[in-house]
């Protein structure tokens, strides 16, 4: 019996992987072939070479991410293997799991607790015949995503895809406000402002949580210790993603300082020529990331961030062949012995203990796992906080 068993439930893993790995097939399609109608009628259209380009590139990416995804779908074809859940047989987890559902205290740290949601819903994901009495809650909250760096050259906002399943599942819906990922904190954080201003004027009834990814928190926290106590009460809390809330080394890193110099060179020749410098490897955006400015930052401003909010962070590892093949090149320049996602290391991703936050921990992933094309489990991630955040009572649910 016990064979048969473990043969049935290995079966449905199977069949559960293949169903998610295919549904991504289907949606990179469709939205691929929607882009591709797109960007041929701007290349049609370009007036100069930077937007043929841009369409161009657009194009690549779309093809790029239909071709990983149709390849995912053939490896989880052969792929037999059965895995288990890490908190079936766990009497720590199961617990917790307990707590978490009849709202009791548990002796467990933060990390330890979200971990344990975490676990559980990616299993579930995994395999659709196993049951969790863990439920999202019914949660009457408006997500705010905040992207990071450079995050022009991404189709969406980091972490979009796994939002728009909350719509589609919960009607939780989500926006996403401008900012410029070659800009410093100062300027993204009067866009915030703007932005979020202006869209509680006109929703004044919407609670917002700010799902902040990479650079983005750091804008965040720009925008929060600029509003203070004056905050307003429709900004419920904020949730850091893989953000260097103290900084990455990685713009100290010698590469990159001799990479600086040489560029003085051209910022130089464009200032004779256009008459103004072009800030070529954007400076002031490096400055605003670098260690020792932003733990020094932090330490001063901490106290002037509003109260009400909640805070919670979570950091990402990972090997260097695990990673994206962007992340794995950036792991080869700018090398760290620390643990990290390839961009930010774990420990400068945390809250200092000085800090009344909430750190969630540290999970495997790398960097860009925020973005429409990664296959990490983006609806996991986003449903273990809400769970983890009802659990806590700091988040507002929806009333009948």
């Amino acid at each position: 019996m016990n064979a048969i068993h473990a043969l049935s439930d290995s079966f449905s893993q199977y069949r559960s992987r293949l169903k998610k790995s295919t549904e991504n097939l289907t949606y990179a399609s469709t939205t691929s072939l929607e882009e591709f109608v797109f960007n041929i009628q701007k290349i049609k259209s370009s007036r100069t070479k930077l937007d043929f380009i841009r369409s161009l590139v657009s194009l690549t990416n779309s093809g790029i991410w239909v071709s990983r995804s149709a390849f995912v779908v053939l490896k989880t074809f052969f792929d037999i293997r059965q895995i288990e859940s890490q908190n079936l047989y766990s009497s720590r987890a199961q617990d917790i799991l307990a707590s978490v559902i009849n709202k009791k205290s548990v002796n467990a740290s933060d990390a330890e607790i979200f971990s344990t949601i975490y676990t559980e819903i990616t299993h579930c994901h995994l395999n659709q015949d196993y049951k969790s009495a863990l439920i999202v809650p019914p949660s009457d909250v408006t997500i705010v995503l905040v992207s990071g760096v450079l995050n022009e050259i991404f189709s969406t906002p980091a972490f979009q895809r796994g939002a728009e399943n909350l719509l589609d599942e919960y009607n939780i819906k989500h926006i996403a406000p401008v900012v410029d990922g070659k800009k410093g904190s100062r300027e993204n954080a009067q866009l915030l402002k703007k932005q979020i201003h202006k869209f509680i004027e006109e929703n004044p009834n919407e609670k917002l949580w700010f799902l902040c990814f990479s650079k983005g928190g750091v804008d965040t926290l720009h925008f929060l210790k600029d509003e203070g106590e004056s905050i307003s009460e429709n900004i419920v809390g904020v949730s850091f993603i893989a953000t260097p809330i103290m900084g990455s080394d990685h713009v100290n890193n010698k590469i990159l300082r001799l990479v600086n110099t040489l560029s003085r060179v051209p910022e130089e020749v464009s200032k004779k020529v256009l008459g103004k410098k072009i800030d070529i490897l954007a400076k002031e955006l490096q400055k605003s990331l670098s260690r020792s400015y932003r733990e020094s930052w932090f330490k001063r401003h901490y106290k002037s961030l509003p109260h009400k909010p909640f805070y919670t962070a979570i950091a990402f590892e990972s090997k260097w062949h695990q990673s994206h093949v962007w992340m794995m090149l950036t792991k080869a320049f700018f090398r760290s012995r620390k643990s990290n996602d390839g961009i930010v290391d774990v420990e400068n991703a945390q809250f200092p203990e000085y800090f009344n936050g909430h750190n969630l921990g540290v999970l495997e992933g790398h960097h860009l796992v925020g973005s429409r094309s990664s296959f990490y489990d983006q609806e996991a991630l986003l449903k273990a906080h809400l769970i983890f955040l009802h659990y806590k009572n700091v988040l507002p649910l929806k009333v009948n």
